[in-house]
């Protein structure tokens, strides 16, 4: 019985190694935790630092994400114009016969200097709207918008992104003044949609409203559309 139990104890330890050997930790990771790419821009992520136990093995996204591919005998990703604006969350996988490693990072696709065509109708039941407007968009959060034709009609204005939910605040005929006080002033426009990246193009729609604060109200005037060109 004696010899029969120190036989266990033996087996185990050697199991116990073997598992221990198993899930050897890996050195696995991108060149950094976040990484920024221009809305509808293309670029590439180069390939990650890994230190492979025995033979090297393959690369793979652990969930997809449109707009991104990724080289399974490399690790490097190539990010395509079809990437949705916002923050994505990426783990990349590593495998080796039976053994794999995850790694994470932040890919964020940002709105940076963005030139859109489109405009706005009086009817929220109807989504058809005359392109008869430019719109540029900043990074710092500013906005330029004319009516095409239209002499004196440019104009100014602030937006905000979360997710692909857009916010604009602005006003046309009035380039003199200070985009920061467009939300301020009495009687402006507030536009309300979301960003859409289908391609081959891009569109920003939604509902308008014109605000006003003497007397202090919001009314619905309709819908909007701008493409980008």
């Amino acid at each position: 019985m004696k010899k029969y139990s120190i036989i266990g104890i033996c087996m185990f330890i050697i199991l116990a190694c073997s598992n221990d050997d198993d899930t050897k930790s890996v050195d696995f990771h991108y060149a950094s935790e976040n990484f920024e790419v221009a809305f509808r821009s293309q670029g590439t992520i180069p390939q990650p630092s890994i230190e492979w136990p025995q033979e090297n093995g393959t690369f793979s996204l652990k969930e997809p994400i449109e707009g991104l591919t990724i080289d399974e005998n490399t690790g490097a990703l190539s990010i395509e114009r079809s990437l949705q604006v916002g923050e994505h969350e990426v783990t990349v996988i590593a495998q080796s016969g039976s053994q794999n490693w995850e790694t994470r990072f932040l890919l964020t696709s940002i709105l940076k200097y963005t030139f859109w065509v489109g405009g706005r109708n009086n009817d929220p039941d109807s989504e058809e709207v005359e392109y008869n407007s430019i719109l540029q968009l900043y990074e710092d959060g500013t906005l330029d918008i004319e009516l095409i034709d239209e002499v004196g009609s440019e104009g100014v204005g602030v937006w905000s992104i979360d997710g692909n939910a857009i916010q604009m605040w602005l006003c046309t005929y009035c380039s003199d003044m200070n985009p920061q006080d467009v939300p301020q002033t009495d009687e402006h426009s507030y536009f309300e949609g979301t960003l859409d990246n289908d391609m081959p193009t891009a569109k920003i729609s939604g509902t308008w409203f014109v605000v006003r604060f003497d007397p202090d109200s919001t009314t619905l005037r309709g819908n909007f559309v701008f493409e980008w060109d």
